[in-house]
């Protein structure tokens, strides 16, 4: 099944369905706790289920409409969000860790990031291909296919019913050379264009700013309206995180975008800097 724009995938459906169960028992006055243990699961089993992080069989999905009491066409709707959950997703040009974060991507209504580099979203084929020629964790056969999907990711922002973007960076995104001049100043070109977008708001960090927590720590903050959940997505090296309590990143990202420089002026930075790749 080819995944489309209004179809969420089985990451998403998993959030969803665990979003109803965990409704569905708080209607029935059942705890966690309760639950696992008139279940006879381990502890723990059915938090991972309600946050999305586990999946669940025909027979245990039965077992917990039985104890909440749903039958019914409520009970056949969840029915069918459990299938949704379990069948494959399409396949994605990424590597393998990275699958999650793309599916959630795709069906975030709200993104919210902070980065001291250009992160994937914003970025051209050729600035990609760049910056992943570099990675010990990329495969050379596989750099023309992934970079090319990474700019793909970012044509959605030009299209009808995009997400609404909030982007922070720090200055030396603009610095850091990616792939040659040309590559550099198209790559600032494609930022900018992006960021003239009714749906997107840059703002830049200067370096003379001082330290701000989310540079230190680039991570993405994925709000799933279909699911009622956020999600802050933490890259490292060889992985990443999916982090459901956000209270810490979302602060994060306030103090980020509150001490930043106004959108305006930040476009005025990104023309200073392509004037500066004129003269090179």
């Amino acid at each position: 099944m080819l995944m489309h724009e209004e179809d969420p995938g089985p990451v998403v459906q998993r959030l969803i369905l665990g979003e109803r169960l965990r409704a569905l028992r708080e209607a029935s006055g059942v705890s966690l706790d309760d639950a696992n243990t008139r279940l006879n699961w381990y502890r723990g089993k059915l938090s991972k289920i309600e946050t999305g992080m586990l999946g669940l069989t025909e027979r245990e999905l039965a077992t917990l409409l039985d104890l909440y009491r749903v039958t019914g066409p409520e009970a056949a709707q969840v029915r069918q969000l459990r299938v949704e959950s379990r069948r494959r997703a399409a396949p994605e040009r990424v590597n393998d860790w990275a699958k999650q974060y793309v599916s959630l991507e795709r069906a975030a209504s709200e993104i919210r990031m902070v980065y001291s580099e250009i992160p994937g979203l914003l970025q051209t084929k050729d600035a990609a291909r760049a910056q992943l020629a570099r990675s010990p964790v990329v495969m050379a056969a596989d750099l023309d296919a992934m970079a090319a999907a990474r700019e793909e990711r970012g044509n959605r922002l030009f299209r009808d019913n995009a997400p609404q973007v909030w982007v922070v960076l720090g200055e030396e995104a603009l610095l850091r050379r990616i792939g040659t001049t040309a590559t550099m100043k198209a790559q600032l070109q494609r930022l900018r264009k992006i960021a003239e977008l009714p749906t997107v708001s840059l703002r830049i960090v200067p370096l003379d700013h001082g330290p701000e927590a989310g540079l230190s720590c680039p991570f993405t903050l994925l709000w799933i309206e279909r699911a009622r959940a956020t999600i802050a997505y933490v890259e490292t090296l060889t992985g990443a995180d999916y982090v459901k309590t956000t209270a810490a990143y979302s602060t994060a990202f306030d103090q980020a975008h509150n001490t930043a420089l106004a959108e305006d002026v930040t476009l005025k930075l990104i023309d200073r800097r392509m004037a500066e790749l004129d003269k090179q």
